[in-house]
């Protein structure tokens, strides 16, 4: 997947971020820490995962899912998905 196609998916990421929050859109990058991401929970990154992998027509191995520590992880996991 190219890096545009990354950052597509990063604008996804950010959109359900902000619905499963309830909270404006926020200011996010690749690097940004999950736990600094305001009002995202365990229970909502899952909500997180699930709504992206549903959105962009795919199925992660959630083995993973306690390993990630950014949101960069979360792209990273949703576009090897989507390339296997």
């Amino acid at each position: 997947m190219s890096r545009l196609d990354r950052q597509a998916v990063l604008g996804v990421v950010v959109g359900i971020v902000a619905r499963v929050t309830n909270r404006p859109q926020p200011e996010v990058a690749m690097e940004t820490l999950l736990y600094d991401v305001d009002g995202l929970d365990s229970l909502r990154l899952l909500e997180t995962v699930a709504l992206a992998e549903e959105t962009l027509g795919v199925v992660v191995d959630t083995g993973g899912l306690g390993q990630l520590e950014t949101v960069g992880d979360i792209v990273r996991l949703l576009v090897t998905a989507r390339e296997g």
